[in-house]
């Protein structure tokens, strides 16, 4: 099948290419952009990114690559705490590649990340207890500082807008990696969690066409622009992902029902039936926005529908429709790859099916190594993939 496949392509080919090439071992750190001879290109080092890579080694290892991941995790949590991180628990946004210029604006997104990457190192290396402390400080610095005052997180201090739901989606994908390996009797990051599926469910998911789109007034109303709202099926099918998971969690079946429809919505209105991939953006109306096609919905779609195929609340024929699903989302997934094997992608595929030459981002990686583990659940014993 596609997932196994995908999962070798991931251990025996991108994960030892992104170690010899992604890993910045003079700087420290990663490369944010390579060329596509592998080659570094300048940029900014993010925290989002520092944070993404050690998320991308944690998971390769649990996933049976052999490589050096943990000293490569190790790595990254030197240069972000070393230079991403203050001691009051707050995230500077980047630093240059030489560590002389730091941008330390605030962005729940980074937070997110960072919060999120602690989680899967937690899982890796044998220091769950400190790396679970320092994820605490992160979280209560957030919580103290940008917390809005009904549900999830500011975009600032004092207020800009619009608010993002896309920050609120990430935050709850941290919390849920801590909450889902906590003790049932510490509530920390169940509570947090609890608070931004109560966003999701009881202010960003529209109660016109059950979507949720990605801008929000200071009261989480939705804000549109001269081309209507801006509803990203990628979007559609993460949230998806991450209200299912909270509804195994919790037992939440109104999450699982949103859920479901969020994946609905991004699979009847955001697919190209011609290209068969997941395109950038549609409006309120489900008219199309934006028609090229990124990489991560993609990514995204395999992992809704994979979760979905599983879900216990879910009736046997829709389960079955979503294995089906999930095996057009992995094929979908497989077209950016490029040559069908190389240890690099492709990032934007326009809408004649040709995609845009340009450097390859790192980031990206994430959502690649995200989507192969969902459907190839991680096995510490894996040694013969």
């Amino acid at each position: 099948m596609l997932n196994r496949t995908l999962l070798e392509w991931l251990v025996h080919r991108a994960l030892p290419y992104w170690a010899d090439h992604g890993v910045d071992r003079q700087n420290g750190g990663f490369y944010e952009l390579l060329n596509r001879s592998g080659a570094p290109i300048a940029a900014m080092k993010r925290a989002r990114l520092t944070a993404r890579q050690i998320y991308c080694f944690s998971e390769g290892g649990r996933l049976g690559w052999k490589g050096p991941y943990k000293e490569i995790i190790q790595h990254g949590l030197n240069f972000l705490t070393r230079h991403l991180l203050r001691s009051d628990g707050s995230i500077v946004m980047a630093t240059s590649e030489d560590g002389k210029f730091t941008d330390d604006r605030y962005d729940p997104y980074d937070y997110a990340f960072v919060l999120f990457s602690l989680a899967a190192a937690a899982h890796t290396l044998d220091c769950r207890e400190e790396l679970e402390n320092l994820a605490r400080r992160i979280a209560g610095k957030l919580i103290s500082t940008w917390a809005h005052p009904e549900f999830g997180f500011e975009e600032a201090a004092p207020r800009t807008l619009p608010l993002k739901s896309n920050p609120q989606m990430h935050l709850l994908e941290a919390f849920l990696a801590w909450a889902e390996s906590s003790p049932k009797d510490d509530n920390f990051w169940l509570d947090a969690a609890k608070g931004i599926a109560a966003l999701a469910l009881q202010r960003l998911v529209s109660k016109d066409n059950n979507a949720i789109c990605e801008w929000y007034d200071g009261n989480w109303c939705p804000v549109s622009d001269d081309f209507g709202l801006q509803i990203e099926p990628g979007h559609q099918f993460e949230w998806a992902w991450l209200l299912s998971r909270w509804s195994l969690l919790s037992g939440d079946e109104a999450a699982f029902i949103a859920a479901k429809k969020l994946a609905e919505i991004g699979e009847r209105h955001g697919i190209d039936p011609d290209r068969e991939v997941a395109i950038n953006a549609i409006n309120e109306k489900f008219a199309v926005r934006d028609p090229n096609a990124k990489l991560w919905p993609q990514t995204e779609r395999a992992k809704a529908w994979h979760i979905l195929s599983q879900h216990p609340l879910n009736d046997r024929a829709s389960r079955t429709n979503a294995e089906l699903l999930t095996e057009a989302a992995l094929r979908g997934c497989q077209k950016y790859i490029i040559n069908g094997h190389a240890p690099i992608w492709n990032e934007v595929m326009r809408p004649d099916g040709t995609f845009i030459d340009e450097p390859v981002r790192a980031s990206s990686f994430y959502h690649i190594v995200c989507a192969i583990s969902t459907v190839n659940p991680p096995n510490l014993e894996s040694s013969d993939v």
